[in-house]
């Protein structure tokens, strides 16, 4: 009974990594400049845009992908792959205040990043057991 509830939780937890990282992926290839502005971000050129919407885009989508095949393709080792991305968000953040200080607004991106890697190895381990 008690792994049941861990299963649902783990559940939960894959499916919070992936509805977020889906839903930012969407928004970041939707709108780009929008997206790309909130996260500090500029477009300089249409090359610019073309980058926001392919390369971040691709980051959330990806972790996305692997989340989602945690949930529904019985594999739920393919999270430890948004982990990985998260993971190395994370340290480039992190490497970022070493070398250049803390920049205003740093403290969200760092809780996301952190909690997205919690939860993805979490539901990687639960799911594993399952």
């Amino acid at each position: 009974m008690e792994g049941d509830w861990m299963i649902w939780i783990a559940r939960i937890a894959a499916a919070l990594v992936g509805l977020f990282s889906l839903a930012v992926g969407a928004m970041m290839i939707l709108s780009p400049a929008e997206m790309g502005a909130n996260l500090g971000l500029g477009a300089l050129s249409p090359l610019g845009l073309n980058a926001l919407r392919a390369d971040i885009g691709a980051f959330f989508l990806a972790s996305a992908v692997a989340a989602g095949a945690a949930l529904f393709v019985g594999r739920p080792h393919w999270i430890l792959g948004a982990a990985v991305l998260y993971g190395l968000a994370l340290f480039g953040r992190i490497l970022g205040i070493v070398v250049d200080g803390v920049p205003e607004g740093i403290v969200q991106p760092l809780v996301v990043e952190f909690t997205m890697v919690v939860l993805s190895v979490f539901a990687a381990k639960a799911l594993a057991r399952g």
